[in-house]
C-alpha cells in the first residue's frame, strides 16, 4: 500500500537460520525456538504478516515451524541453503540492510531505529536477536556482540509494532 507522500509502508522481514550458526556455537547446544514463538504471538497480536527468510537448514529441521508462519499468513523466502556470503537466495546472506535490525537494532536507540526502519522502508530481525536466554560464547568480542542490547530488545520491538503500520506481506510480493 502506498502513502499519500507516495512511499510504501514498511515490510517487517524475519531472517530465520539455525540458531547455533547465528550464535557461533556447536550444533545443538541452544536454541532460540521461545524467542521464535514469542515473535510469532507479538505478530498475530499485532496483525502483523512478514516476510520469513528461512535458511533451508531451519527449514529441514523444523518444518512444522515454517507450516504455521504460512498458515498464518506470513510469506516464505529462501535465506540461501547452507547461509554463505553471496549465495544465491531471495535474501542474500549477509547482504547489507541498513541501520534496520539484527545488531543495530540492538545497538541503537529506539528513536533512531524507527527512523531507520520509516526510511528505508523495512525492518529485519532475527530471532537470536530476541532471545534473552542467550548462551555465553567463549569469543569475548561475539560475546559482548550478541549479548548487546537483549535486554530491551523486545520491548523495543513491541514499541514498533505499536507504533508502525506495516505492509502486508502478500501485498509485498505483487509489487
Amino acid at each position: 500500500m502506498k502513502l499519500a507522500d507516495g512511499k510504501r509502508l514498511p515490510s517487517f522481514t524475519v531472517d530465520l537460520e539455525d540458531w547455533n550458526h547465528g550464535l557461533h556455537i556447536a550444533k545443538g547446544l541452544h536454541s532460540s525456538i521461545t524467542s521464535v514463538y514469542w515473535l510469532q504471538y507479538k505478530l498475530a497480536q499485532y496483525k502483523v504478516k512478514a516476510i520469513f527468510y528461512v535458511l533451508q537448514a531451519f527449514s529441514d529441521e523444523h518444518p512444522g515451524i515454517v507450516s504455521a508462519l504460512k498458515s498464518e499468513g506470513h510469506i516464505i523466502k529462501t535465506h540461501g541453503l547452507y547461509h554463505y556470503h553471496g549465495e544465491i537466495a531471495d535474501r542474500n546472506p549477509y547482504a547489507w540492510l541498513g541501520f534496520t535490525g539484527g545488531f543495530y537494532f540492538r545497538l541503537f536507540p529506539y528513536w533512531l531505529i524507527k527512523w531507520q526502519v520509516l526510511r528505508n522502508n523495512h525492518l529485519y530481525i532475527h530471532p537470536h536477536d530476541l532471545d534473552e536466554d542467550h548462551p555465553r560464547l567463549k569469543n569475548p568480542i561475539m560475546n559482548w556482540k550478541r549479548h548487546l542490547g537483549l535486554k530491551g530488545a523486545r520491548k523495543k520491538l513491541e514499541r514498533l509494532l505499536k507504533e508502525i503500520s506495516w505492509e502486508e506481506a502478500s501485498q509485498l510480493m505483487k509489487s
